[in-house]
């Protein structure tokens, strides 16, 4: 099973250093789902490259490659796309992809019009069965447009989606820190 993986960027949780307590909450809640979906049978979890979810799950992934046979790959949507994160985003990126069993760009050119962002979003879940998508309609942003994606194929195939809401997180931070 190929997992795609994607969620919020950082800036959209409200977390602007990777010391945040968010982060290790973050971190955590999807090292349990990565580890579940492990034991399903996933093999290769996907992600793009972005800030925040798609990060933390990554690290998450390169930590527990040792423990499981998974394997991490890198659809980058477009030369340059990470030219505006700051120097610490940069350094993690770069970390992931050093650590990646596979990356490439999914357009081998810079970013031309949005229309590429259809045909990313297209490629992505063409290539996964599975998405992992941390997204509340509560608070809207881009994803509406994957997350939307993701339910079509999932009514006329055999995609799964699983979508963590801000709820699921809470819940676990409630049985995994409060007690």
């Amino acid at each position: 099973m190929r997992v795609f993986i994607t969620g919020y960027r950082h800036y959209e949780l409200g977390i602007f250093k990777d010391s945040q307590p968010e982060v290790k909450v973050l971190r955590d809640f999807l090292r349990q789902r990565i580890i579940s979906l492990a034991e399903e049978g996933a093999e290769w979890f996907i992600i793009q490259g972005y800030t925040g979810i798609e990060l933390y799950a990554a690290n998450e992934i390169i930590d527990l490659k040792e423990e499981y046979d998974i394997k991490l790959g890198v659809l980058k949507p477009f030369h340059n796309f990470d030219d505006r994160y700051n120097e610490s985003d940069k350094i993690n990126l770069n970390n992931i992809l050093a650590h990646a069993d596979f990356h490439q760009f999914i357009f081998e050119r810079e970013y031309s019009d949005p229309g590429m962002f259809k045909a990313i979003n297209r490629f992505v879940t063409a290539n996964t069965d599975y998405g992992l998508i941390v997204y509340d309609s509560e608070t809207e942003t881009n994803l509406k447009y994957i997350y939307s994606l993701m339910l079509e194929l999932s009514e006329k195939s055999h995609y799964n989606i699983e979508r963590i809401q801000f709820d699921d997180i809470n819940d676990f931070i409630n049985d995994r820190y409060d007690s």
